[in-house]
């Protein structure tokens, strides 16, 4: 995928949760069209894939991984253009089981993971010469939680709420949540149990959760692209399809070929 890409020509960025989803087609996208890219994630093996970034492996709940992320990206890189957290964590829990090592869990990635990684870029966002842009992907569940994944949109909220915050006691950063929609091909539900998705998935869709049609990878990577290409980006990106009723069945059709039975909604186990 290519856009015009004049204004990320030369960008340096350093975007987090770069393995896999929406973080990975983002960084192959900022690639193509001439961004400087240093890719993180735990994952190190996936990172290397990534033909023309500067992998570096890094957990964002391990004190003291953040900083020496950031000192190294920026040591690579000769100073920090954009962060971009598109880092995420998501798993099924009813609230009646969910316990504190679960709430744990999922804050210490979606949220304390980005606080830490923005307190540690925020020298090199303001130094001289950085564009000072900070990108951060919450969740269409953070307007309206999903039954069985209130944890993961508890999470999402508190960081939508952190991002508005860092605007306002940065008003010389350009600051901008991107709110994912359904999104196919973005593995955020490989690791949930099939029974627990297939007790909840119904309902998602039946009761109107999922109220907007499947996008994939590529379509919200170009969206973000056209926030980092904007002098005065938006605070808010919705980066979502069409409102609509799609069902289960339709957004099977939308997944990718290799997309796995239980990966990111879209297919029941078999």
């Amino acid at each position: 995928m290519s856009t015009s890409g004049s204004a990320v020509i030369g960008q340096r960025t350093l975007i987090v949760g770069a393995s896999s989803g929406i973080g990975r087609g983002l960084a192959r996208a900022l690639i193509d069209n001439g961004a400087i890219v240093v890719a993180a994630a735990r994952r190190r093996d996936r990172l290397a894939e990534l033909e023309g970034a500067t992998p570096i492996a890094c957990d964002v709940t391990k004190p003291g991984d953040v900083e020496s992320l950031v000192e190294g990206a920026v040591d690579r890189m000769g100073g920090l253009d954009t962060l971009i957290y598109a880092t995420g964590l998501s798993r099924l829990h009813g609230l009646d089981q969910a316990s504190y090592e679960d709430w744990l869990e999922l804050f210490s990635t979606n949220l304390f993971g980005a606080t830490l990684l923005t307190r540690a870029a925020l020298p090199h966002l303001q130094a001289d010469g950085s564009h000072g842009r900070a990108v951060f992907l919450t969740s269409d569940s953070a307007d309206r939680p999903y039954p069985g994944l209130v944890v993961y949109g508890t999470s999402k909220a508190a960081l939508r709420a952190y991002t508005q915050g860092l605007a306002a006691e940065y008003v010389d950063l350009r600051v901008t949540e991107v709110v994912i929609g359904a999104t196919a091909g973005t593995e955020v539900a490989d690791h949930f149990d099939p029974d627990l998705f297939g007790h909840w998935l119904p309902r998602w869709y039946e009761e109107g959760y999922i109220r907007y049609e499947m996008l994939q990878v590529d379509d919200v990577a170009s969206m973000i692209i056209e926030v980092l290409e904007a002098d005065a980006p938006p605070a808010v990106l919705r980066a979502t399809g069409p409102e609509g009723d799609q069902t289960i069945e339709e957004a099977i059709q939308m997944a990718p070929p290799d997309q796995s039975a239980v990966g990111s909604a879209l297919r029941p186990s078999s």
